[in-house]
């Protein structure tokens, strides 16, 4: 809908996104301090164990972090849709735990019912938000708090990669408190980590120029099903979000895997979008195997991809080509095509006057 009636305007949107690659390097620099005392904090404990809980993008976030906890810092890692947390809880959560609850805005949610449980359960509880205010619990009750202070009038966009940066940037200093990794090797990750933010700038004006070209060819699509691996399946996820919040188009995220073992190919009509999220990394295999069998099938393929997956692109010109990046950091680089796709095909919708069938419920 036009941005005068809108919830979460594409002007605003736009704007909070054409600023991230400056606004999370300066996140990350102010954080630096406040960061590596957190990873001594947690390194002391000991902590054996890292849960995360959010809503909506935030468990999103944590999700695409995953990767970077265990094989960075060398702990366990596990984020719950926080609604699911404050039912189930967890069992052998204890003093041990560190547990990082994320909630942009603070507001009152059941994100506040998984602050409560996660307090009662004996972890070190982390409160991740970008509102500062002193009544917020997640700045208030927690016995850390990170504030990225990221600005969310539309979308959520730089909130979302200014959490995934922070936490990434925490799980180098904090594998390097605990000994996991040698001091020269974190303070690399830590330098690639500020390469990769610096990346994003002209990632996303790449991204703007591909998206824009391509939203005419999809005007009329209203199923897009987002397709990707370890951290790549959180980025789909996000990129489903996306979607519904923007343009208000269906995303279906699935894991490669369950793309070919639940046979969702023979669910796509011809022409259809199938989004891989595809940079070099484990999964970068079955990602092929997906490129493939979507072209086969008749569907539409849009793949982001990197140097080392670029085969996956054909002579098409639907796909993306992005940096060379380390797998765990790659969510901060393939978030974007997909944050500039959102903004073309609600911008179309908006500058065509787009309403719904009138069947449909207003």
């Amino acid at each position: 809908m036009p941005d005068e009636r809108a919830m979460m305007p594409i002007a605003a949107t736009r704007q909070e996104v054409a600023v991230q690659s400056q606004f999370v390097t300066r996140a990350l620099d102010e954080a630096e301090k406040q960061v590596r005392e957190l990873a001594q904090t947690l390194a002391a404990r000991p902590t054996k164990q890292i849960l995360a809980s959010g809503s909506g993008d935030s468990w999103f976030a944590a999700q695409a972090v995953r990767l970077a906890w265990e094989q960075i810092a060398g702990l366990p890692f596990e984020a719950y849709q926080a609604y699911e947390y404050a039912s189930y809880g967890r069992s052998q959560e204890d003093e041990h735990t560190a547990h990082f609850v994320i909630s942009s805005s603070g507001r009152p949610t059941t994100t506040w019912d998984a602050l409560d449980r996660a307090l009662a359960s004996g972890a070190y509880v982390v409160g991740i938000t970008d509102n500062p205010a002193p009544d917020n619990p997640f700045v208030s009750k927690v016995a850390s708090a990170l504030i990225p202070r990221a600005v969310k009038v539309g979308w959520p966009t730089q909130t979302t990669t200014a959490t995934v940066a922070l936490l990434l940037d925490l799980a180098i200093a904090t594998g390097e408190a605990r000994g996991f990794l040698p001091a020269h090797e974190a303070a690399r990750l830590a330098r690639n980590l500020r390469v990769v933010t610096r990346q994003m700038a002209s990632v996303l004006a790449e991204s703007v120029s591909w998206a824009e070209q391509l939203a005419p060819a999809l005007a009329g699509q209203r199923l897009y099903t987002l397709v990707g691996g370890g951290p790549s399946f959180a980025v789909s996820q996000m990129g489903s979000a996306l979607l519904a919040e923007g343009p208000q188009e269906m995303g279906l995220a699935l894991t490669v895997e369950e793309f070919h073992h639940a046979l969702r190919i023979a669910t796509l009509r011809e022409g259809e979008p199938v989004i891989l999220i595809a940079p070099a990394g484990a999964t970068a295999d079955r990602c092929r195997d997906t490129a493939r069998v979507v072209r086969q099938w008749g569907a539409r393929l849009l793949a982001l991809v990197t140097p080392q997956t670029g085969d996956m692109i054909d002579e098409s010109g639907d796909g993306l080509l992005l940096p060379s990046v380390f797998e765990p950091f790659s969510p901060l680089l393939t978030v974007l095509p997909l944050q500039a796709l959102s903004i073309a095909l609600a911008s179309q919708k908006v500058a065509g006057d787009y309403r719904r069938p009138e069947s449909v419920p207003q």
